[in-house]
């Protein structure tokens, strides 16, 4: 196999029509995608004569971005083909009226029964967007087969099959009375585009692409002059929404491989080998880390035990599905720490924040204007009747930018309360495990106003992302235990830990757990470290 590091400038001189770039974590994949679109716009090559696809519109206007800062004689309008696939597909058609997930979807489950008007606004979100049978009906359709022979081969139904196949007749109808799904802008096109001729055809995160979508990809790089595609197959962890790694894999093309890691030091790059002896049907890959800091990887039995205000820089705390995500928040809410999601969701209710905040203002003897000390009044008992709504006649005469100070406030506008500690005064919707988790990391000094240097979500989640810190807990919720598993499952869930493990950059560490359903990724550890101990000696 040919090194793209040192191969790329002789090889693209070739009659090769598509390269596949293997890009191992921490390689700089995106890097270089980029610097491919760079050496074509240098050669002549124009950006509307270029198609870049992606999964996220994030990674697409990041690409855009690092271009423009060298090629600034060009416009972002200009890269109007740097799409995410949907995105593109849609383009095709013009004006194609596509489904609103917020507002059509919930009409389509209100509609039909699937929720009903008493569902709170979150609750029913969670319901229009978690559909079970909808999820399973739109992997079918993306891995092209049958949605009943799927629906067969789910491990856990959630529903029987009568209300699975009601549920999709009746979307299926609401579509035709309504608008389009994203599946079924790849679906059109496939069916009924004849793509242009272009110049330079670059896709992304190949290796989690559906049979569908590459349908999609060969239609277009078929008209292509030139085709990279760029992937991990190892980091491949969406073959259960309906990916397919082997249609990367076996897809004709001149193989390179990335061969520095900048994020992985020498032991997190040593230990991720040991996972993949679990993964049998992959493209082989050498690459070696350039990272020089010191690696350690510990585990750990209880969550209390790990020192997270020990080591500097940023933390990733992973886990395998949503309900291991949900007892990591909790217990660090527990141990007081302050965290968010990737969707930059804190670990805490702003407003109850804010309350506390202002209060503080106020009792420093500074001022606050009109909305802010509405905040704090949302959280306060004592106020005479009439203050506590905004729509209040007497509120509303209080210009919004007017100084409102506390003794204005006692005097003026129906503050009543002689308590001076906020947890004495913002005691209304506070329960008592609100005011023991703010007060725990206030004591331990956190700025609950900057962002979190703390990120807990599923491994899924932070899929491309990296932290000096990472915590996997190894506890999972799936149907049968590892050892359990049939070869395709055990490599699936071998790549799952991979891309956890390697989103580090420092240090690794591993809560450990007995539970039936696991990774033995604590067990593996344990075997590392001695094996690292005996070549030591």
């Amino acid at each position: 196999m040919l090194n793209l590091n040192e191969s790329y400038q002789d090889s693209t001189q070739t009659l090769t029509k598509t390269f596949k770039i293997f890009g191992p974590p921490g390689t700089g994949k995106t890097t270089r995608l980029i610097k491919i679109v760079e050496k074509h716009l240098r050669l002549g090559v124009q950006p509307w004569e270029m198609v870049y696809v992606s999964f996220t519109n994030k990674a697409i206007d990041e690409a855009v971005d690092r271009v423009l800062k060298k090629f600034n004689n060009y416009k972002s309008e200009d890269f109007g083909n740097f799409r995410t696939i949907h995105s593109f597909c849609k383009k095709a058609f013009g004006n194609l009226p596509v489904l609103d997930p917020k507002i059509d979807m919930l009409q389509f489950h209100t509609q039909w029964g699937t929720i009903n008007a008493n569902f709170s606004e979150e609750d029913a979100n969670h319901k229009v967007f978690n559909n079970w049978s909808l999820r399973v009906y739109d992997k079918a359709r993306n891995m092209m087969v049958d949605p009943i022979s799927l629906y067969k081969a789910e491990p856990i139904k959630k529903v029987r099959l009568q209300q699975f196949t009601d549920i999709i007749r009746n979307y299926v109808k609401f579509k035709k009375d309504h608008k389009m799904d994203f599946t079924d802008m790849v679906e059109k096109y496939v069916k009924e585009i004849s793509p242009p001729k272009y110049k330079v055809f670059i896709v992304d995160e190949a290796q989690d692409l559906t049979p569908l979508q590459w349908l999609f990809v060969e239609k277009v790089a078929n008209k292509a002059n030139r085709v990279y595609l760029a992937g991990d197959d190892d980091q491949a962890i969406y073959e259960w929404n309906g990916a397919k790694v082997r249609c990367f894999l076996d897809f004709p093309g001149k193989a390179f491989v990335l061969n520095k890691s900048y994020r992985l030091n020498k032991t997190i790059l040593e230990f991720s080998k040991e996972i993949l002896t679990f993964i049998k049907e992959r493209q082989p890959k050498e690459f070696t880390s350039v990272n020089e800091s010191e690696g350690h990887i510990h585990t750990y039995g209880r969550f209390s035990e790990i020192p997270f205000d020990d080591l500097q820089g940023s933390w990733f705390i992973l886990g395998r599905v949503g309900d291991n995500v949900e007892e990591l928040k909790q217990y660090a809410r527990n141990k007081g720490l302050y965290f968010q999601d990737m969707k930059g969701n804190k670990s805490f209710n702003i407003n109850k924040w804010n309350a506390i905040n202002y209060w503080q203002t106020l009792m420093a003897g500074e001022s606050l204007i009109r909305e802010q000390v509405g905040i704090v009044y949302d959280f306060i008992d004592e106020i005479k009747k009439g203050w506590r709504k905004v729509d209040n006649k007497a509120w509303d005469a209080v210009h919004p930018n007017q100084p409102l100070d506390l003794e204005f406030l006692k005097s003026n506008c129906g503050l009543e309360t002689n308590q001076t500690d906020w947890w004495k005064v913002l005691n209304r919707k506070f329960t008592t495990r609100d005011l023991d988790y703010f007060e725990n990391m206030l004591r331990r000094g956190i700025k609950l106003n900057d962002n979190a240097k703390i990120i807990i979500d599923t491994i899924h989640s932070v899929k491309g992302g990296e932290a000096e810190n990472v915590l996997l807990y190894e506890k999972s919720n799936w149907p049968s235990n590892f050892s359990s598993k049939n070869g395709k499952d055990k490599m699936a869930e071998a790549r799952v830990w991979y891309t956890g493990v390697t989103r580090s950059k420092k240090s690794l560490h591993i809560l450990s757990t007995d539970h039936t359903y696991y990774f033995p990724l604590g067990r593996i550890a344990s075997s590392f470290r001695r094996k690292v101990r005996l070549n030591a000696q």
